[in-house]
């Protein structure tokens, strides 16, 4: 297609020398490969206009709206999108760059697939590109260089941006099938908003979530995908440059195909997690889900899953992996099933965790077939992960994790350093792309937690070489929210550190088992004394985090609806903190009454303490019945109400659990007035664990609140407390 002149000028005007690096101000992700910042800045204005090249006009729509809505967001006022040519001042064009072959060949920006061109001056802004991929890209990197200034002004620094990607494929996986199953609108705006920071695959998880009209046993008809919903997903996604991946379990983690009767023959092991290869039904039974689920997907791709086989070999496999051995088996079932998907020209993906393991038998697959290594753990190299599979000469996706799973708070400081190393390595050895993905083991994570991950994967894979956690940092509050200060780079480290310190304190991380442990009982009341030194720091940090986005939550000019998020992560981790320190304390007040029965107001004080009408137990409960309530409104945000119950009923257990130990005071209470004794604190569930610090007779002030995010020495829970009593920090007696 040939250019309008004015276009050519500004393109061929544009022959200097760009730094490799871009200005630190800017604050972009992904960062652009190439910036030369010019003196100046183009104005917006009433008058600013939009135009699209006529002839591309249709392709381009959506980048100019997404522009349109930016400078609205800014300024107040929606620019008119109009078509055209790149001459006049006071407009923003989106065109196509030269078909000249030459032109193409000294600028690697515009003869990438996605790459494009940005030239902003005082007088226009031109966004050229050799695809509408190219252009819709060069549009989001415009989006975040709009600076809103006074009474409804904005502007755009005056620069030359050429950039273009460093993988092929960058991707987000979202797990559909261990609880939470977003709606389709929820899926939408994911797909729109990971577009934005140049994701161009998103993939979704299946073990048992698609409506199969063939096996309509499979799925849970209200917590389930349909064929009519994966095709408006699809075409949505397709508008923002997105490719839906599928994937559809086809070894392992079957299990919720398998419990049922009508399936259980083709279990590994009866209603088990794995399909018996050795059964030709199973492949009957990959046939038919694969004929209706893949026609609906255009991708070229088709994720088979098989990870994590662990049964297989214990049972119908049994004899077959005697005689051939169990890496034998594996692979031939892949084969198996790259040729049931001949019919559908895709090249197949699978996870390599298992065939990794079987490094000189990866030559008989076939050489089409995609290898996904993955890993999750902050590694330092990841090139045995990855070199195998180079080896056997089959192309690799990397893929990291958002360490999102079985969490209250994703754990981030291993995420970044997991997605910088590995996507880097990646590179080095030629992958074809990263899948950063999350998960949602134990059905309670949210994916709008896991944001900071999902935009720090899209940098790296869009940059060539090792990404900086530093400048993405620095960077998100401006490039995810809009806001110009460091209010949610400074929430999410303070979240962040609830997992070093409970780790630091060999109490594991702030994950979801801890914060369901009955605290009254004997192992609950060890971990309690184990993690008692993180507590007050872990609090601080919490409602330190809490406390600035009831105040600056507004400053989210951009993806609002992520700060409900951030909001409940802040209040489970400070109701983690409150758990461990009043339950211990709790329990030190039981046993202080115990051992001075005696004295019957020091009793008295004890037990109201322990539970009155403003009580320890009391505040426990409280807080679980009210996070259950938020809990559930954040929920069903991005999902459907499908699962959610199986979440709230851990609510409803633990605040029944709360609310059983505030009768149990009352009837010592009753007893001690009639009788002067008490049940002994194990009778009532109460544990001391020997040698833990005494009670505090009253809790020190709250720090004031820091500048940033709260110091490592803040608040030490390690620091000296006046005690209760001198008996209470003692083992409990042995009862008379």
């Amino acid at each position: 297609m040939r250019k309008p002149p004015a276009v050519l000028f500004l393109l061929l005007s544009c022959s200097f020398a760009f730094a490799q690096t871009p200005s630190a101000d800017l604050k972009l992700i992904p960062a652009p490969r190439e910036v030369q910042r010019k003196s100046g800045s183009f104005a917006i204005g009433a008058s600013t206009r939009i135009v699209l090249a006529s002839r591309t006009a249709a392709e381009d729509r959506i980048s100019a709206e997404m522009l349109a809505e930016e400078i609205e967001r800014a300024t107040g006022r929606k620019p008119r999108i109009t078509t055209g040519g790149a001459s006049g001042s006071g407009l923003i064009f989106l065109g196509r760059s030269s078909a000249d072959a030459n032109a193409r060949a000294s600028n690697t920006a515009i003869a990438d697939e996605e790459g494009y061109e940005i030239v902003a001056e005082p007088a226009r802004v031109v966004i050229t590109a050799r695809t509408a991929a190219g252009v819709f890209y060069g549009g989001q990197t415009l989006r975040q260089l709009i600076q809103p200034g006074e009474r409804g002004s904005a502007s755009i620094p005056a620069l030359t941006i050429r950039d273009w990607p460093a993988m092929r494929w960058r991707g987000v996986h979202i797990d559909l099938s261990r609880g939470p199953v977003p709606t389709l609108t929820a899926l939408k705006s994911y797909v729109r908003t990971l577009a934005e920071y140049k994701i161009n695959m998103f993939a979704l998880y299946i073990e048992h979530v698609f409506d199969y009209e063939a096996h309509p046993l499979i799925a849970p008809k209200e917590g389930s995908l349909n064929a009519a919903e994966v095709r408006e997903l699809v075409e949505y996604a397709r508008r923002y440059h997105v490719l839906i991946l599928p994937e559809q379990q086809a070894f392992g983690h079957l299990h919720h195909v398998l419990k049922s009767e009508v399936y259980s023959d083709l279990a590994e092991t009866p209603h088990g997690h794995v399909l018996a290869p050795v059964n030709p039904q199973s492949y009957d039974l990959i046939k038919s889900l694969y004929a209706e689920l893949v026609p609906l997907f255009p991708a070229p791709f088709f994720h088979i899953g098989s990870d994590e086989t662990f049964e297989l070999g214990m049972g119908q496999t049994w004899t077959r992996a005697t005689q051939v051995g169990l890496g034998r088996v594996y692979l031939e079932h892949l084969q198996k099933v790259s040729e049931i998907m001949q019919p559908y020209h895709k090249r197949l993906m699978f996870w390599g965790d298992v065939a990794i393991k079987y490094k000189e038998l990866l030559n008989i697959l076939p050489k089409d077939m995609i290898a996904v290594a993955w890993e999750y753990d902050a590694q330092p190299d990841f090139t045995p992960k990855i070199k195998p599979f180079r080896d056997a000469g089959l192309d690799v996706v990397v893929s990291p994790g958002a360490n999102n799973w079985n969490l209250i708070w994703p754990n981030f400081n291993a995420a970044f350093v997991n997605i910088r190393n590995f996507v880097r390595d990646g590179q080095k050895l030629g992958a074809i792309g990263m899948l950063n993905t999350t998960w949602a083991d134990d059905g309670e994570a949210l994916f709008g937690m896991t944001w900071p991950a999902l935009v720090f994967g899209a940098q790296c894979s869009w940059q060539a070489g090792e990404c900086s956690i530093e400048q993405f940092s620095n960077s998100y509050d401006w490039a995810f929210y809009r806001n110009n200060d460091s209010t949610f780079r400074d929430v999410i480290l303070n979240l962040n550190r609830s997992h070093a310190l409970l780790t630091g304190a060999a109490a594991g991380l702030a994950n979801d088992d801890s914060f369901w442990l009955d605290p009254f009982t004997e192992g609950g009341s060890v971990w309690n004394n184990r993690a008692l030194p993180a507590a007050r720091d872990l609090r601080i940090a919490a409602e330190r985090g809490l406390e600035s986005l009831y105040r600056n939550g507004a400053k989210a000019r951009l993806h609002a609806d992520t700060v409900d998020f951030l909001r409940l992560a802040a209040m489970r981790l400070d109701a983690l903190g409150m758990k461990i320190q009043f339950s211990t304390e709790i329990s030190r007040y039981y046993m202080d009454a115990y051992l001075n029965m005696n004295d019957r107001d020091r009793v008295r004080r004890d037990l109201h303490e322990i539970s009155a009408i403003n009580a320890r137990l009391e505040d426990l409960r409280d807080t679980t019945t009210r996070l259950r309530g938020i809990y559930s409104d954040v929920w069903l945000k991005e999902n459907r109400p499908y699962w959610l119950q199986n979440v709230l009923v851990r609510y409803d257990t633990l605040a029944e659990i709360y609310q059983q130990k505030i009768m149990h005071v009352k009837g010592a209470q009753t007893q001690f007035r009639l009788q002067q004794t008490l049940p002994t604190p194990q009778q009532i569930g109460f544990y001391v664990v020997p040698g833990a610090p005494p009670v505090p007779a009253t809790l020190p002030p709250p720090l004031p609140p820091p500048a940033g995010p709260v110091p490592a020495s803040a608040g030490s829970a390690a620091a000296p407390n006046p005690a209760v009593s001198p008996a209470a920090a003692a083992p409990p007696a042995a009862p008379k």
